[in-house]
This record gives C-alpha cells, structure tokens and sequence, in this order.
C-alpha cells in the first residue's frame, strides 16, 4: 500500500484513515490518521488514477438549483419531484447534477452528455467512456453530500452524527461484541458508533454487496481482521477510509488498493 504526497505534506500528515484490506478470508490491516479537504485545480481531473473524495455542501447549492436543474434528464427531474420534502428534493438535484459535473471534467465533455446505466449491482455506471477507468459513489446526509471517484470500484458513506438514532437493538443488529465495547467505551459513543456504521456500509456499497443480515461479520475496527468473502460480496482486496466531513458528519469510503494519491478536495461550480 503507497500512499505518496497530496501536495508537500505526506498523506499521513493530512488524512484521517482507516485501511482495511479484505480476501475471502482476508487480513484486514487497519490505520488511522488525520484529513484535509482542500481546494482542488484543474490537475486534480486530469489524473484518473488517483482516489478523489469530494464533499458538497448543500447550503451553498441551494442559489445553483436552477443552473443544476438544466444538466439532469427530464425523466430524472420528474422523479425527483415525488419526494415528498423539499430538502430531499434539492439534494437529489444538487447531488446527481454535481456528479455529472465532476464526471465531465474528468471526461472533458458536457455535463448534460453523461448519461448512466446500472450494473449487476444496481450500481449506476457510465453508459459511455467504457474505455475511461472511473468508478464512482455517491452518499447524502445532513449538510453534505460526498462524492468518490476513483480507477477501480469505490463506495462511499455519509451520516450527520445523531445521538438519538442509536438505541441497543440498532448497536445488537450492527456490531459484533468488540465493537459494541469500543462504542459503548468512547468519550463520544455517537461518534465512534457513526465511524465504524460507515467503515461498513461503505465496503458494502462498493462490492455492490448492500446492507446485509450479517454486519457483526463486516470488520470496522482497528487493527488485523479476517472476513468471508461470501459476507462483503467480494475476494478482491479493499481499502476502508474513515474521516471527518465536519464536526457533525463523518463518512468512509472503501476502494481497492492501488499505487495512488489519496486526496480530499472541496467541490467548486
């Protein structure tokens, strides 16, 4: 695993990240250091190699909404407008409209000519550029919305930390007996129990595995784990990335391993 330079500072000086890497009955290695989300250039879309994160705030979308509205299909737009809430609503919109923005920067072409297709999965992929490596993976919670991009599979988790959601069924069905502890033993049990729900979720996501019955199974911790590849879905290796969006959110995104900049970039029209 070589995780080079973001800029003149050493990824582990900038990010906080948990690794996890996963075989059928794979050795997890997990590692945890310290993020920074900075302003991305134009060569940050040139290299389709590196693991790009990119979060959104959904506030500062808002006066974009009508601009953004223009990039999506009217099949999406009229999909969009059966939810029920207005907020749900906008960030539909501002999330699949960005996504295709960042897409075609990548890409070099219009925004509007992405179009998408769904994989096995049910995973949208790009329905065009078959022979351009880009993955992508998108989650929305709270204010932000958080965006993955990378040359292989990737899933990519979001929650706004929320005390209230957490009962002992949840911590019963989601974690095995060492996790419950490390959450129960935390200065911030909703914190801890946020981190580990996304190291999860987002595995799960990016091996198109989905949430399952067996998330006690799924290992989030710190530290060498194995797991069934028939549990995550996958035999391939994975990489866990757990950090901090802003002090109410955290999110996690799980890739394959690669030769590769991890980078962190706040998303600008």
């Amino acid at each position: 695993m070589d995780f080079r330079s973001t800029n003149d500072k050493n990824i582990f000086d900038t990010c906080k990240i948990l690794f996890v890497s996963v075989r059928m009955m794979n050795q997890l290695h997990v590692l945890t250091i310290s993020t920074n989300w900075k302003e991305a250039d134009q060569n940050a879309y040139s290299n389709h190699n590196n693991v790009q994160l990119w979060r959104i705030n959904i506030t500062n979308q808002i006066s974009n909404l009508r601009s953004l509205q223009v990039i999506l299909e009217p099949a999406e737009i009229s999909k969009i407008q059966r939810y029920q809430h207005e907020k749900d609503r906008q960030t539909r919109i501002i999330s699949r409209a960005i996504l295709r923005i960042l897409l075609g920067r990548y890409l070099s072409v219009d925004p509007a000519e992405i179009r998408f297709n769904l994989d096995n999965h049910k995973k949208p992929v790009l329905r065009k550029f078959n022979s351009v490596n880009i993955h992508f993976n998108v989650s929305h919670s709270g204010d932000w919305i958080l965006i993955g991009i990378a040359p292989a599979p990737i899933g990519v988790d979001l929650e706004q930390i929320n005390a209230s959601f957490i009962d002992q069924n949840l911590l019963d069905y989601s974690f095995s007996l060492s996790e419950k502890e490390v959450i129960q033993a935390a200065i911030n049990p909703a914190t801890a129990f946020y981190q580990l729900w996304t190291k999860k979720e987002a595995l799960l996501k990016a091996t198109g595995k989905g949430l399952i019955d067996d998330l006690p199974q799924v290992p989030s911790l710190d530290g060498i784990h194995k797991s069934p590849g028939l549990i995550i879905g996958s035999n391939e290796n994975w990489q866990i990335v757990s950090f901090k969006v802003d002090e109410n959110h955290t999110g996690s995104a799980a890739f394959i391993p690669v030769k590769t900049m991890l980078q962190f970039f706040n998303f600008q029209l």
